[in-house]
């Protein structure tokens, strides 16, 4: 069990961008958000997803076609790693450069 700076525990994530990689995540909800993993560097232990996207990124991209070469199928649904990210608008998230779209930065960032 790794002892990442960032712990959450028992919080609810809605429509939000969330990256786990540095992080841990303990009894959290995930509604309505993408979720990235890069490096594979987290811990997600008694967690739910709902209406959630998967994205895939270096390493754990590279992980995830590995395991389509052997099972003849993707593991999980991803977004395509060239697809652009999204960004929270509104409750919803829309591509960047949708001409609807305006981005927007979250507190922190």
């Amino acid at each position: 069990m790794e002892n990442y700076k960032v712990q959450y525990k028992n919080t609810r994530f809605s429509n939000q961008k969330i990256e786990l990689d540095e992080k841990s995540f303990f009894h959290c909800e995930f509604e309505n958000g993408i979720i990235i993993l890069e490096k594979g560097e987290t811990e997600v232990s008694g967690s739910s997803f709902k209406n959630c996207k998967l994205m895939l990124r270096g390493n754990a991209y590279t992980v995830g076609k590995i395991i389509k070469l052997f099972t003849g199928k993707s593991p999980l649904k991803v977004l395509d790693v060239e697809e652009p990210l999204f960004e929270k608008d509104g409750g919803s998230f829309k591509k960047l450069g949708d001409s609807s779209a305006q981005k927007t930065t979250p507190a922190g960032e």
